[in-house]
């Protein structure tokens, strides 16, 4: 496979920039923005399905915050939710795999640790950005996780509302100002999103506003989309499909492949 051939050279030359969503942790069990977003719901004493007919995911999660005044109480929601699965990160092979590639910077736009936990459980070293500050003290040689969506132990970093995704369209914060230093000369690996999933569309739009032409990333997927991979691929998208029915066990042989295809370059 010629294109996973390419990859694993862009990655042996330090050159991929990976960009990490939800699919990644679903052999963890962890819960889905969708099952999140009903206890939001619920905590403001809705049944989801109704508060869905009157608004969608971010609509609901901006209702909350205006209810209540702050994103304490949501970031609370969602960090119980996501900590009381009682996941085991040793059982998770896509995230050994991530970790023992070494990748110099990974963005995640996920609120959970698992990433975080896989470099302590591996031993390898790495430092979390969410903040100024954080960008300001990060070590050096060290692999720095980018909590592009904010992070729940600062609440005012998180992207979870549609406001904070058109306030983030603006690209004028400080882990954005970060990424346009950080993708000179790289190219972007999306892993564990899906075609339809919004974050894939609304950063696309994003690093495309930011790169113009010399645009360029690779997405591995689990099932074709013939109009997402015109879209995109006209714009510089490089698609990965596995076909796959099994989307656990084939991410996972693919991160297999990828790491044995970089370690025998």
């Amino acid at each position: 496979m010629r294109v996973l051939d390419e990859l694993a050279q862009e990655i042996k030359e330090k050159r991929i920039i990976p960009f990490v969503g939800a699919g990644i942790s679903r052999n963890l069990g962890l819960p889905g923005w969708e099952s999140l977003i009903y206890k939001v719901a619920e905590d403001l004493d809705y049944h989801p399905q109704v508060l869905l007919m009157h608004g969608d995911f971010l609509q609901i999660a901006e209702y909350h915050i205006l209810k209540y005044g702050s994103k304490n109480r949501i970031a609370k929601i969602i960090d119980r939710n996501l900590r009381d699965t009682g996941y085991d990160i040793s059982s998770s092979k896509a995230h050994e795999y991530l970790v023992k590639l070494n990748f110099p910077t990974i963005y995640t736009t996920n609120f959970d640790e698992t990433l975080e936990e896989a470099f302590k459980y591996h031993r390898y070293p790495y430092c979390r950005i969410a903040t100024l500050d954080d960008i300001l003290c990060a070590q050096e040689n060290v692999t720095q996780i980018v909590k592009f969506h904010g992070s729940l132990d600062h609440d005012e970093t998180l992207v979870i509302s549609e406001s904070d995704y058109h306030n983030r369209l603006d690209m004028n914060g400080p882990i954005d100002i970060k990424l346009r230093s950080d993708l000179l000369g790289k190219t972007v690996l999306f892993l564990g999103y899906s075609f339809r999933d919004l974050n894939v569309r609304y950063m696309w739009s994003k690093l495309f506003k930011i790169m113009k032409s010399s645009c360029k990333a690779y997405m591995v997927t689990m099932k074709p989309n013939p109009v997402f991979e015109e879209i995109y691929g006209k714009k510089g998208m490089r698609i990965i499909c596995l076909n796959s029915d099994n989307h656990e066990t084939d991410f996972v042989n693919f991160m297999k492949e990828l790491y044995e295809r970089v370690n025998n370059l």
